[in-house]
């Protein structure tokens, strides 16, 4: 093999593996992010779960959450399992470094108005 090919080669091995150990589009997303200027948690753990606290009514009322998630792209679809009596979710997500996370609510369910977004910081832990 000629100085070159073999270069070129090594090359694009190298460049192969760095891709396939890349972070998914969705491990961005693991964690726990809080709101940065109120009292919403939401976690995302690796196993496909979420659970937190979100603002239930006017009354500022804090409501426990948890259930399933899957991503694709940039939405998150949510199966709340608890409370019971919640509608599925979808959140459009963006982020800005790895510490800033803004949520725009596609499909807000009981909880969000469509169109609303929440700006999410990652807590440190």
């Amino acid at each position: 093999m000629r100085p070159f090919a073999r270069f070129y080669f090594i090359a694009v091995v190298i460049a192969l593996s760095l891709i396939s150990c890349a972070k998914k589009p969705g491990q961005a997303l693991f964690g726990k992010w809080q709101e940065q200027d109120g009292r919403e948690v939401i976690e995302f753990m690796k196993n496909g779960s979420f659970q937190g606290t979100m603002i239930w009514d006017l009354r500022n009322t804090p409501l426990d959450i948890s259930g399933t998630y899957t991503s694709k792209g940039d939405l998150i679809d949510q199966k709340v399992e608890n409370p019971g009596s919640l509608t599925p979710m979808t959140w459009k997500v963006t982020f800005s470094g790895s510490d800033q996370l803004t949520i725009v609510y596609q499909q807000g369910g009981t909880l969000k108005l469509d169109g609303s977004t929440l700006e999410n910081r990652r807590v440190k832990q």
